[in-house]
């Protein structure tokens, strides 16, 4: 088995110049059309998000694909999801340049197979092996190669299946949307204009550089003035490629991807739509969530970190709801990946269909108290660290003073250069001072290790 170097938690992500490079996707792109015609051949779908190396990095990509005989469509600037979507419609893969969440400086590669699902491990080790053995395949002639066509009306299909699955008029809503100065700037104002919400949407003036900068998903602060200020019924703020969604209610209060979550859950509940009273959360999903869950009959199972690892393990178990609390949230009746867009839509939809309000439904939802570190540690040294008698005896005491009142997870990011500390508990002096413990012991452990 080829050890995974290039791939992360979801796709090939990193600092542009550093680690993401021109050379990089090329070999990337090079290596997705070689394996495409080792699957029977078939046109690769490609698109991005805003950023201002995104250009670069596709072109880069598309011309390695093409040099090995793979035709490729861009879509242009469009939302994750919706690769996910068009990529059904008969290519073999699909193709989204982009960092997601992080900062401008960042970019990356996420890969869709031709049912929308991102690559599973025997694909992407397959691909990794190619990328590495590269001289072992030759070029195609100068009649194989393949050709580019560039159709950015292709996001109408995304926008329609959105439009078509969701199938109701929520004239009266007024809702406040935040686009990230990302990917849904080219979309959002199709959907919601259809939804015929009355809709304010900000952050859509994308340059380039201004990407996820002070809103969206990861500064929900700013769609909550909106809301507040402008007297909203409800308020979302999606991420750079428009996978993740934060949820404002008209009170101001924020509801990250547990409580999302834990409305879903419940309104699907009572349409008698939650597949065995399960739903699929990962590591981090919040300890209260789980208890909240368990007293009205429903069961979080928890899988680790990463969009596609609770989409394979709702598909394994034919369930309907799964998601991070980050805010990747998934409805298997139309996505197989974190979908902003759509779930902003059957929020307000299932809202209307149970005649019950999103706050009420929350009533008795109990959040246990969390503290979130993320420490430095360079991508080739966090195992070592995680691993080092340091961290795991502290670790040891740590687990023996919050007992069964909360939990700890420490897990090395797989999209950036950090280790993540979580500490959860019902008491937040407690929380504070282990996740305080471990982050120094962990940073400890990489002094050592210099």
């Amino acid at each position: 088995m080829i050890e995974k170097k290039l791939f992360g938690t979801d796709g090939i992500r990193g600092k542009v110049a550093e680690f993401i490079t021109p050379t990089l996707c090329y070999k990337v792109g090079k290596a997705l059309a070689i394996l495409s015609r080792e699957q029977g051949g078939g046109d690769i779908l490609i698109g991005g998000d805003t950023r201002l190396s995104t250009d670069m990095l596709k072109a880069s990509f598309v011309s390695g694909a093409l040099a090995h005989g793979c035709s490729v469509v861009d879509a242009g600037i469009v939302p994750t999801p919706a690769i996910s979507q068009i990529v059904k419609g008969g290519y073999a893969f699909g193709v989204m340049i982009t960092a997601s969440h992080n900062p401008p400086e960042y970019n990356g590669i996420k890969i869709f197979d031709s049912v929308g699902n991102k690559l599973n491990d025997e694909q992407i080790e397959k691909l990794e092996y190619i990328i590495q053995n590269l001289n072992d395949y030759g070029l195609q002639t100068f009649d194989k190669i393949g050709k580019y066509t560039f159709n950015p009306l292709l996001k109408d299909i995304y926008c329609k299946a959105v439009l078509n699955n969701l199938d109701i008029n929520l004239c009266g809503i007024k809702v406040a949307i935040d686009c990230s100065n990302g990917a849904c700037s080219t979309v959002a104002d199709y959907v919601f204009s259809a939804l015929n919400v009355q809709t304010k949407i900000y952050n859509t003036n994308f340059n380039g550089l201004n990407i996820n900068e002070k809103c969206g998903a990861l500064h929900p602060q700013f769609v909550q003035k909106v809301v507040l200020d402008e007297a909203c019924d409800i308020g979302f703020a999606f991420d750079g490629d428009g996978d993740r969604i934060v949820c404002v209610l008209k009170d101001g209060r924020i509801l990250d991807g547990d409580s999302i979550i834990y409305v879903l859950a419940k309104y699907l509940k009572m349409l008698y739509k939650l597949y065995g009273n399960c739903v699929v959360g990962t590591v981090l999903s919040n300890y209260g969530l789980e208890h909240s869950l368990k007293k009205i009959g429903i069961q979080l199972l928890r899988t680790a970190v990463g969009d596609k690892i609770v989409s394979a393990e709702m598909q394994a178990r034919k369930l309907a709801l799964g998601g991070e609390k980050a805010g990747h949230i998934i409805y298997s009746e139309f996505c197989k990946t974190g979908d902003a867009i759509y779930i902003a839509g059957l929020l307000m939809k299932l809202q209307k269909l149970c005649g019950i309000s999103i706050e009420q439904m929350l009533n008795d939802l109990v959040i246990y108290p969390s503290v979130e570190y993320n420490v430095e540690v360079p991508r080739e040294k966090k195992s070592q660290v995680l691993n080092s008698p340091i961290v795991q005896n502290a670790l040891d005491e740590c687990l023996q003073t919050i007992q069964d009142s909360g939990r700890i997870v420490l897990r090395p990011s797989g999209t950036e250069n950090v280790v993540r500390v979580v500490v959860e508990g019902k008491l937040p002096d407690v929380n504070d001072k282990l996740a305080t413990i471990l982050r120094d012991k962990i940073k400890l452990a990489v002094e050592c290790l210099k």
